[in-house]
């Protein structure tokens, strides 16, 4: 038998593997199915939520027209801790077919199809689609699976999109997320504004030629070039400086740019995703923002809530966090992590999380108690009140500290987690005589 019939057999036979088998490669959040009715139509949804309901009723998550499929025909859910989704047929009819094999409930493999009646539900494996999220990000919040739908709606449009809401409330995740959806070629490019300033903000932004200014050795591409026919992610858009402000303005409007030092100008299309933490219509009434340059980049606004307004998202990341490293969490723990107002949204609580996991491996035992969520407010109490006589320089040169002391003094994964270049993470380190680790 030849290598390629070989091949072309063990590849079809991936097909009659068991869901057990395959379990393993399940089919995820974030996964793209297809839904066939009995009608002929067609439609595609991505699974995001925990539960779905599957059904004739108009109320049903998923809503199948087909006179051969119950009213609440099955039920697709993703299991706490699980990271694959199971199928279970809800005493319907007809009965449910996975991979043409009729079952009451099984794990749903990577890639397969659900007969329910006359119409089907199938999907491909994950590797060929658009990987458009990490597995970890769940949303029972109401208010938030209702943006996240817009979102999608709006990644299929070119208008330039504005990100708001508070620090650590995974804006820049939204932003990959409408990225990928997006289906372009280019790359994802973050800078982060707050993290540069001056000549450095437009060599970012525009890039450099040799010798345009002092350090200024060789050429370099900047952000809007590199995120051509790709997508442009700027962070804390509020912190550009107006002169940088007027350059972008322009860049937006004709798809043109000019390095620092050069008189060429150059092309680049891409698409425009910003993002602030800041008030930022207050700025433009203050005439600290640019009112055209405002207009340019809100084409669509998306306001992204506190997770302490999501307290069902705050119990789906505590509980599906825990679960894929093997703990649980007792219910007095439970409720103080409920009752705590979280400033630094997502990312305080993943920390939280991290260190309650090792306060209770330092214990040896494998449920969450009281005792082990520790430090709450604290790092945010107390910074608030240093930071009032600190500089903002102080506060940055802490900040780069940070992030080189959790990148195990990386400089690229450093640069990459503050949204800045490496060169530039390099001048700053100068500039606050930072010494790199021995």
């Amino acid at each position: 038998m030849s290598a390629i019939k070989e091949k072309e057999i063990q590849d079809n036979s991936q097909w009659l593997k068991s869901p057990l088998q395959m379990k393993m490669e399940g089919l995820a959040p974030m996964s793209e199915v297809i839904i066939s009715s009995y009608f002929g139509t067609k439609k595609k949804l991505k699974l995001y939520r925990t539960y779905y309901q599957i059904g004739t009723d108009a109320k049903a998550d998923i809503r199948i027209d087909d006179p051969f499929v119950s009213t609440a025909h099955a039920i697709l859910e993703l299991p706490k801790g699980a990271n694959q989704y199971f199928i279970k047929d809800n005493a319907s009819r007809n009965g449910v077919f996975l991979n043409g094999v009729q079952i009451s409930q099984a794990p749903l493999p990577s890639r397969g199809s659900i007969r329910l009646g006359r119409s089907t539900i199938s999907w491909s494996k994950k590797s060929d689609q658009i990987d458009s999220f990490d597995s970890d990000f769940i949303v029972e919040d109401e208010q938030m699976k209702d943006l996240i739908s817009k979102v999608q709606a709006a990644a299929s449009t070119n208008l330039p999109i504005l990100l708001l809401g508070e620090t650590g409330v995974g804006k820049d995740r939204i932003a990959q997320f409408v990225h990928k959806l997006s289906k372009v070629s280019g790359e994802f490019v973050p800078i982060n504004a707050a993290m540069v300033g001056g000549s450095l903000a437009e060599s970012e932004l525009f890039g450099h030629k040799r010798g345009a200014f002092t350090g200024a050795d060789a050429v370099r591409m900047g952000a809007l070039k590199k995120a051509n026919h790709g997508t442009l992610f700027l962070d804390e858009v509020a912190d550009l400086p107006a002169e940088t402000q007027v350059k972008l303005l322009r860049a937006i409007e004709t798809g043109e740019i000019k390095p620092l030092g050069s008189d060429q100008e150059e092309k680049s299309i891409f698409r425009m995703i910003s993002a602030t933490s800041q008030p930022l219509e207050q700025l433009v009434e203050s005439k600290k923002f640019r009112i055209d340059l405002f207009f340019r980049i809100s084409g669509i606004i998306f306001t992204i809530p506190p997770i302490r307004e999501r307290p069902k998202d705050i119990k789906a990341i505590v509980e599906n966090t825990l679960a894929k490293k093997g703990f649980e969490i007792e219910q007095e723990a439970l409720s103080k992590v409920l009752s705590y107002p979280w400033p630094g949204n997502v990312r305080e609580l993943k920390s939280c999380i991290d260190r309650a996991i090792a306060l209770c491996r330092f214990d040896s035992c494998s449920v969450i108690q009281s005792k082990h969520i520790s430090g709450l407010g604290k790092v945010s109490t107390a910074s608030m009140q240093q930071d009032k006589g600190r500089s903002l320089e102080e506060m940055e040169r802490e900040f780069i500290l940070l992030s080189l002391e959790r990148n195990g003094w990386s400089r690229s994964v450093s640069a990459k987690e503050l949204g800045i270049a490496r060169s530039t993470l390099f001048e700053k380190m100068k500039k606050y005589q930072i010494q790199d680790r021995v």
